[in-house]
C-alpha cells in the first residue's frame, strides 16, 4: 500500500529538520550517523571478554538511515585519473584488454531464478578504451558523495558493495548500467509504511530506481548485523547497498574478482572449467555479448539459491571437503526449496560425530530424549527421537564452517549457528511435522524472533544421515506439503487412499497403532515429498523465504523408523546472532518487564569462569588456554589464573603445543572454576 499524502508530508518534515541538524554540525551535509560504532569484535570471539568489566556494548539502534562520508582529502584532485589507472591495473588490462567487453551483466533478485534486470546497452565510453561496465565503475568511484575519498585498491567488500550497487541502481546523472536504472528489482513485500529515503531532502534532484529500496529494506526491515558498523552507504543515495553472489553462492566483494567473473563467463557452453563460479551463457540476444549473471541480496539479508527445476544441479568448486571430491547442490523441490548435497561429507567424519555424541557425560549436551520450543527444554509427546549437541568438537567445527560456506557466507560467525544436533531414531520414533522456524508471533520471549523485521531465527537448516535405510524401512524426512518430485498432479495420491493402502500391506500391523499420530506420519511419508536417508547424504532446505518471512512449505518431519536404527544430524542456521549472543535482537518490552520482575534475562546466558594451574602434572608446564582453536592465554606453571566471561556450551581447550591436553565444556553454573 502506497504512504497517504499526510504520511510522506510528515516523513520529509521530520527529514528535513534532521537535515538541517545534520548541515549545521558537519561540513558534510551528514545526518545522523549510526554507523560510527566502535563495537567491532572479532568474529571468532563473539560474546567472550578477558575480564568481568571489559563489557561489549550493545550494537548501534537502526534509528535512522546510513549515512557517513568518507572525509574529502584535499590535495587529492587527480584521484578520479589514479583510480584508472589502479583500476586497469587491479582488473589486468594487459591481459587481454577490458574484461568487461563483450560481457553483459544480468541481475536477479535475491532467490529468485528470472533476472530483474539487464544491463542497458550502451556505446559511450567504448571509444575511450572502456566498456560500459568500466566506465560506471569508475564514475561511481568519483561520485560527489565519495570523491576524493580513497583509491580503489583500498576499497574493503563493504565499499565494494556500495559502488556497484551504485553502478547497477543510480549511476552519474541517473545513467546507471542497467535499464531503466534496475526497476524492475524493486521490493516484492508490501509495506504500509513509509521508506526512510521518501522526501529525504538530500535526495532532490537525484535519479535512483526502485532497486535501491530492494536492496535497503528501511529501517524496521533490516536486522543488525555484527557487520552493521562496517557497511558504506551508497553514494548519492546513502542507502543501505546490496551484496552480490553468483549463482553458486560465491560473494562478490571487489572488482578483481568481478573481472574474473566477467572473463569466466566468456567461456562458450559447453568449455566451461571445473574451476567456474558462474554460469556460462550463450548470447541470448545475438549481438556477440556473453552474460554474467548477479544475485541483489538485501542489506543485512543472508543469500539464498534460486533453482529452476527439479534435477539442476549447482557446482560448488569453492567449498573444500575430505579428499578434494566435487560438491554439488542438486535440486529435489522447488516449493520448499530442497537440496542434496552431494560429497558434502564422509563416513569416516559421520563415524566420528556419532561417537562423540555416544561418549558424551554432560547434562546439556548428552543423548536424551529430544525436546522442542524457545523456553528451555520441553518434552513433547509427538517427538520421540533422542538427540544430543555437539558444538565445538573437531568434526561438528568442521561441517558447521562448511556448511556456512556453501550457504554463500564468506566469513564463519558462530553466532549465526547452533550446536550440531545428533538425532538417533530407535524403532517407530519419530517427530511429528514442523517448522524450525521459532514462532514467537505474540513476542513473549526476550529474544526477537521476528526474522521477517529485525529479528533473527533459523533460515536453513542442512541435514546429515548416517545410517542406510532401505525402501519400508522407513525413517525418512518427509516435507508434509511437498509432492514427490517429477510426479503428475492426476498421479498424486490422497491422504485417505494412501492409509488404506498402508493397512493393506500389513507392514506396521501390530507396530503402530490404527489412527495414531505415528501411523499418520508413515502416511505422509509414502505419498508426500520424502527423503531417505542413506550414510553421508546431505540435504539443505530453507525456512525462510529471501525477505526474512518464514517460509511454511518448510513444514517437515521425521517419519518413524519401521526397522533398525537411525542416526542423523542436523545444523540450524540463523539469519542473524541467535539468542545468547552478543548482538542478538531482543525484544525490549519483555526485557524490560522481566527485569523489573527481577528475573534473570532469558538471552543473556553468560557464564563467568576460571582457569588455574595446580603446578602438580608436569605435563602441563608450558599449558596454554585456548578458545576452541584460539589463543587466550598462557596456563604453565607460575601463571595466574585466567578469568574470562563465556556461555554455555562453550569449548576451551588446553593445549601443550599441538597436543591438547584437556577440554572444558562450559555448563549451566553462573560461576565455574577449572583447574590442570
Amino acid at each position: 500500500m502506497a504512504p497517504s499524502g499526510p504520511a510522506v508530508v510528515k516523513t520529509a518534515a521530520i527529514g528535513a529538520a534532521a537535515y538541517i541538524l545534520g548541515l549545521a554540525a558537519s561540513p558534510y551535509v551528514v545526518p545522523v550517523d549510526f554507523f560510527s560504532s566502535k563495537w567491532q569484535p572479532a568474529p571468532q570471539l563473539q560474546g567472550l571478554q578477558k575480564d568481568a568489566s571489559d563489557v561489549v556494548p550493545a550494537p548501534p539502534t537502526p534509528s535512522s538511515p546510513p549515512t557517513r562520508l568518507p572525509k574529502v582529502k584535499t590535495g587529492e584532485d587527480n584521484l578520479q585519473q589514479k583510480n584508472e589507472e589502479i583500476y586497469k591495473g587491479m582488473v589486468d588490462f594487459g591481459a587481454g584488454g577490458d574484461p568487461f567487453r563483450g560481457v553483459r551483466i544480468v541481475v536477479h533478485r535475491n532467490g529468485e531464478p528470472d533476472a530483474c534486470a539487464r544491463q542497458a546497452a550502451s556505446g559511450k565510453g567504448e571509444s575511450a578504451g572502456l566498456s560500459s561496465v568500466s566506465r560506471a565503475l569508475l564514475q561511481s568511484a568519483g561520485a560527489k558523495s565519495t570523491k576524493a575519498s580513497k583509491p580503489l585498491d583500498e576499497y574493503t567488500k563493504y565499499d565494494f558493495d556500495a559502488l556497484l550497487t551504485h553502478s547497477l541502481a543510480v549511476g552519474e546523472d541517473g545513467e546507471a548500467l542497467l535499464e531503466g536504472q534496475g526497476g524492475g528489482c524493486g521490493p516484492t513485500w508490501e509495506d504500509d509504511t513509509a521508506h526512510y529515503l521518501d522526501g529525504a531532502p538530500h535526495l532532490k534532484g537525484v535519479s535512483y530506481s526502485s532497486m535501491v529500496k530492494f536492496c535497503d529494506m528501511g529501517l524496521g526491515k533490516t536486522p543488525i548485523q555484527l557487520d552493521h558498523g562496517k557497511m558504506m552507504p551508497v553514494p548519492d543515495v546513502l542507502s543501505m547497498p546490496c551484496h552480490f553472489h553468483t549463482r553458486e553462492g560465491v560473494r562478490v566483494t571487489s572488482v578483481e574478482q568481478l573481472a574474473n567473473l566477467a572473463r569466466r563467463a566468456k567461456v562458450a557452453q559447453g568449455e566451461c572449467t571445473a574451476d567456474d563460479e558462474t554460469t556460462c551463457s550463450e548470447d541470448p540476444a545475438g549481438d556477440g555479448q556473453k552474460e554474467l549473471h548477479l544475485y541483489a541480496v538485501q542489506a543485512a539479508r543472508v543469500f539464498i539459491f534460486a533453482p529452476r527445476y527439479v534435477g539442476e544441479i549447482f557446482e560448488l568448486p569453492h567449498v573444500s571437503v575430505p579428499g578434494a571430491l566435487p560438491v554439488s547442490l542438486e535440486v529435489i523441490s522447488l516449493s520448499p526449496r530442497v537440496f542434496d548435497i552431494h560429497n558434502f561429507f564422509n563416513r569416516a567424519e559421520s563415524a566420528a560425530i556419532v561417537d562423540k555424541a555416544l561418549a558424551e557425560t554432560s547434562e546439556t549436551h548428552r543423548i536424551k530424549r529430544s525436546s522442542t520450543g524457545a523456553s528451555g527444554y520441553n518434552v513433547n509427546s509427538q517427538r520421540t527421537s533422542e538427540n544430543g549437541f555437539d558444538t565445538h568438537g573437531k568434526e561438528a567445527q568442521a561441517v558447521k564452517r562448511r556448511c556456512m560456506h556453501v550457504l554463500g557466507f564468506d566469513e564463519y560467525e558462530e553466532s549465526l549457528t547452533d550446536g550440531l544436533q545428533v538425532l538417533r531414531y530407535n524403532k517407530t520414533t519419530a517427530y511429528v511435522p514442523h517448522l524450525d522456524w521459532i514462532d514467537d508471533h505474540a513476542k513473549l520471549q526476550e529474544h526477537d524472533f521476528d526474522s521477517a523485521h529485525m529479528g533473527s531465527n533459523r533460515f536453513a537448516t542442512i541435514l546429515l544421515y548416517m545410517t542406510d535405510l532401505e525402501e519400508g524401512d522407513g525413517g525418512e524426512t518427509v516435507f508434509a506439503h511437498g509432492w514427490p518430485a517429477n510426479q503428475a498432479e492426476e498421479d498424486r495420491v490422497q491422504f485417505h487412499d494412501a492409509k488404506m493402502a498402508l493397512r493393506e500391506s500389513g507392514e506396521v500391523e501390530g507396530l503402530l497403532a490404527h489412527d495414531s499420530w505415528e501411523e499418520n506420519m508413515v502416511v505422509k511419508c509414502r505419498h508426500r515429498l520424502a527423503v531417505r536417508p542413506h550414510s553421508s547424504r546431505a540435504v539443505l532446505f530453507y525456512s525462510q523465504n529471501p525477505d526474512g518471512t518464514p517460509d511454511s512449505q518448510s513444514l517437515h518431519g521425521g517419519c518413524p523408523v519401521i526397522k533398525g536404527e537411525k542416526w542423523a544430524a542436523n545444523l540450524w542456521v540463523w539469519n542473524a546472532p541467535r539468542g545468547g549472543f552478543p548482538g542478538s535482537p531482543k525484544n525490549k518490552h519483555v526485557v524490560e518487564k522481566n527485569k523489573a520482575a527481577g528475573k534473570s534475562p532469558e538471552t543473556d546466558a553468560q557464564k563467568k569462569a576460571s582457569f588455574s594451574n595446580t603446578q602438580t602434572d608436569e605435563r602441563y608446564r608450558n599449558a596454554k588456554l585456548y578458545f576452541q582453536e584460539t589463543f587466550w592465554g598462557d596456563l604453565g606453571f607460575g601463571d595466574p589464573a585466567l578469568n574470562v566471561n563465556t556461555y554455555e556450551g562453550h569449548q576451551w581447550n588446553v593445549k601443550a603445543g599441538d597436543e591438547t591436553l584437556h577440554t572444558f565444556v562450559i555448563d549451566k553454573r553462573p560461576m565455574q572454576q577449572y583447574t590442570v
